[in-house]
């Protein structure tokens, strides 16, 4: 049988002739029932307290556990945004390094157009040098038939030869070449 503080208590004892004190007997068990009632509340206390503090336990166990997972995503999502950041700057520089080529090519392309626009211009007034070479020498010839160019000498040496008219050759063979 389990003790308990009213068992104790309530405990009868057969009498015998010169027996034990039963008021001493009494007064210790009611003292001893005093004291495990104490140790059973204590228990109960201890009991309830274990109780309390597992479930703290398991609580704090639960917020560790959601931790650790929140931790390795925020790990993952991190290295996610790290290796995505570094695609997104390879993709950048090998965009940029196209555009920079393209760039290029269309500054090769007008400067080529632009030295082929210089080449016809030049080639333009060589030809429009000659023609007008061709209609003084013509209209010399009109006016002196007899005036012979010297082959040797340059175009404007031959015209300073052409004294008597009174024509400036030198002022408008310069404002040609200057153009």
């Amino acid at each position: 049988m389990k003790l308990s503080p009213n068992s104790i208590r309530n405990q009868v004892f057969t009498k015998r002739i010169l027996g034990l004190n039963p008021e001493e007997v009494k007064t210790f068990l009611n003292r001893l029932a005093d004291d495990l009632e104490v140790l059973l509340k204590e228990h109960n206390e201890q009991k309830e307290k274990i109780k309390e503090l597992t479930e703290q336990i398991e609580s704090y166990k639960q917020i560790e556990s959601n931790l650790q997972q929140t931790l390795l995503k925020a790990q993952e999502n991190s290295s996610k945004s790290i290796e995505s950041t570094r695609k997104q700057t390879q993709l950048m520089l090998m965009e940029a390094e196209i555009k920079a080529n393209q760039i290029i090519e269309q500054a090769k392309e007008q400067a080529k157009k632009l030295n082929e626009a210089i080449l016809n211009l030049q080639e333009e007034k060589n030809f429009m040098i000659a023609k007008l070479e061709a209609v003084i020498t013509t209209q010399v010839r009109l006016l002196d038939p007899n005036f012979n160019f010297d082959t040797n000498k340059s175009f404007e040496e031959n015209l300073k030869n052409v004294n008597y008219l009174n024509i400036d050759i030198d002022k408008i063979v310069e404002s040609l070449k200057d153009e």
